[in-house]
């Protein structure tokens, strides 16, 4: 259990520092006037958003651990994903009562960011199904070839 909580939470360290990446391209390409207030609080940011990923990472270990329907499992996972997001976010000053406009943006936008690895897990299972399969269906032939 040790081993796979520890490799959540190294996965969501190398996709906090992949997302970080990539939201300061997008920054950079479709609003670079906000680079400067960016890197003014750059560290308490990155960190911010390292520990928003770390959080939705490791709350993947519920797919791993629990043999409830697909539904509520996804259920779970966002609510305690967003749970996280709006911790971090209140917590590093990210979102502040005086703008909570910016909530429903970090919203829609962690929302296609979790919806990009829900895609890449899917078809990472999917493709373990399909070894896992080939393996079955070569070692039933095996079977029929040694009793015929």
């Amino acid at each position: 259990m040790f081993k796979l909580i520890k490799k959540y939470l190294m996965e969501g360290i190398g996709w906090g520092c992949f997302i970080l990446v990539i939201n300061l391209i997008r920054t950079n390409l479709t609003s670079p006037e906000l680079l400067p207030e960016i890197f003014e609080n750059f560290i308490p940011n990155a960190i911010a958003q390292i520990l928003f990923v770390m959080g939705f990472v490791s709350t993947m270990i519920v797919f791993e651990i629990t043999r409830w329907h697909i539904g509520l499992k996804l259920i779970i996972h966002f609510t305690l994903a967003f749970s996280v997001l709006l911790i971090v976010g209140f917590g590093f000053n990210i979102f502040s009562t005086q703008n909570l406009s910016v909530i429903p943006r970090a919203i829609f936008d962690n929302s296609l960011i979790l919806l990009l690895v829900w895609v890449v897990y899917y078809f990472e299972e999917k493709q373990d199904i399909q070894k896992i399969n080939k393996r079955l269906l070569e070692k039933n032939l095996e079977q029929q070839s040694d009793t015929e």
